[in-house]
């Protein structure tokens, strides 16, 4: 089998048995026959499933382009292969979900959902999945724990052989834009469940006693159907219960809630979905057997999801580093709205839709966002020579001048000058005044 790290890597550089005569016609149409007898390599230790051999032919080809001086080309398989190993999305796996490991009846989009007594407003909403699900992007954390969760469910039957069952609740909990409500959908999909979402202000009422029993009312109507139920804003319902700011009910409510999860666990599967995870009851946490935080994309992260959000534009690879860079900070969803902006604004300036298009678009949606809370951002909208000057002075950051240059259209000889007089140096203090 190939491993994770070679099969992105062919991914990224299209060597797969379809492409290869694709392949073989470029190098011979540009008469680069010195190089191919590596490429074949290449391809043949991939095709075989030697990983070992596959990244031997690669380091091979690596080091060949270096000594002909092909630094940019060199640098970019450099980047490939760091990329196939840091960054990972969930692959799309083979889950089968048998319907005798979830019980209940089946749910379908004529059944009526639960409603509030006093006011008939509806309890949750019904999501049923129709595989066009996104696949996420996560950092390698995020990304193994829920694949765990997928594999155990892919393997329900193996697991209880030994008298454990597959993870049944899961607590999500992080900043806003992170990708938590993404990944319930894209979980419920993989398991192949309809998706029973609670409507917190559908459930809390302010009549004594209510909000309890519509907490009891939806979990009856969950644990009914074989579906995944799924509790947004979780905090909402889960307050610590000694709070000083919260009257008597609140404690009834988070015993109601607690009662029913334990109720629940026999059943179905469960996600509760939180920002604010420091409001949450001590109590509430043992109820959920794995807790995954989704925080703020790392760089490799960041570059895979603006590469995806500005799709179908395909400007070279470097353009993508230099806008990650200077999102640092952004959740996913920031990075998606931007995305889209960067997108308007080329169609409607007639930019040129390559690296230096992107980046004066990049800077001049910025320019028109309320003030940037994050320092690259901030810059780069109000003085592009001072971001250039920022990542060329930057020794952690990927790109040599020559690239940086030809990414944002400025020029190796410009982007040396503006290196050199460090002009990002006032604006760095001003951020932190």
């Amino acid at each position: 089998m190939l491993s994770d790290s070679t099969k992105i890597f062919l991914a990224q550089t299209t060597l797969l048995p379809d492409k290869y005569h694709q392949q073989a016609d470029i190098f011979s149409q540009d008469g680069d026959m010195e190089h191919f007898s590596v490429i074949q390599s290449i391809i043949r230790a991939g095709l075989s499933g030697d990983a070992e051999a596959f990244d031997k032919q690669v380091a091979r080809l690596r080091t060949r382009l270096e000594k002909a001086g092909a630094a940019k080309e060199a640098a970019t398989i450099e980047r490939l292969l760091k990329s196939a190993t840091e960054t990972k999305e969930i692959k799309p796996s083979r889950v089968e979900i048998s319907r005798a490991h979830i019980s209940g009846e089946v749910l379908t989009p004529d059944t009526n959902a639960p409603i509030d007594r006093e006011t008939g407003a509806a309890l949750c909403e019904l999501y049923f999945p129709a595989g066009k699900q996104t696949v996420p992007v996560y950092e390698d954390r995020v990304s193994e724990t829920i694949t765990g969760l997928l594999e155990e469910w892919a393997s329900a039957d193996a697991l209880r052989n030994v008298g454990v069952e597959p993870t049944r609740s899961l607590l999500i909990f992080g900043p806003p834009g992170s990708g938590k409500t993404l990944t319930a959908h894209y979980i419920a999909e993989k398991l192949e469940l309809p998706l029973v979402t609670a409507k917190i202000d559908g459930l809390i009422s302010s009549f004594l006693g209510t909000t309890a029993r519509n907490i009891a009312n939806l979990f009856d109507f969950a644990n009914r159907y074989s579906c995944l139920l799924l509790l947004d804003e979780f905090d909402a319902l889960a307050k610590v219960r000694d709070d000083p700011q919260e009257v008597g009910e609140i404690k009834r409510v988070v015993n109601s809630l607690l009662q029913n999860l334990d109720k629940r666990r026999p059943f179905g599967v469960t996600i509760a979905i939180t920002n604010h995870d420091k409001l949450l009851d001590p109590a509430v946490w043992r109820r959920f057997e794995t807790h995954v935080h989704i925080g703020e994309p790392g760089t490799q992260a960041r570059t895979k999801m603006i590469e995806r959000f500005l799709a179908p534009l395909k400007p070279e690879a470097p353009i993508f580093s230099i806008i990650a860079y200077c999102l640092e900070g952004h959740s996913g969803a920031d990075l998606e709205r931007i995305c889209v902006s960067l997108k308007r604004s080329l169609a409607l300036s007639g930019e040129s839709h390559d690296g230096p298009g992107l980046f004066h678009a990049l800077s001049s949606v910025l320019s028109r966002l309320p003030s940037q809370n994050h320092r690259p951002a901030q810059i780069l909208a109000e003085d592009p020579d001072a971001f250039i000057s920022l990542i060329a002075n930057d020794l952690e950051f990927p790109l040599k001048q020559a690239e940086i240059g030809q990414a944002t259209g400025y020029g190796q000889s410009r982007v040396s000058d503006i290196k050199k007089a460090k002009r990002h140096l006032p604006l760095m203090k001003a951020t932190h005044a």
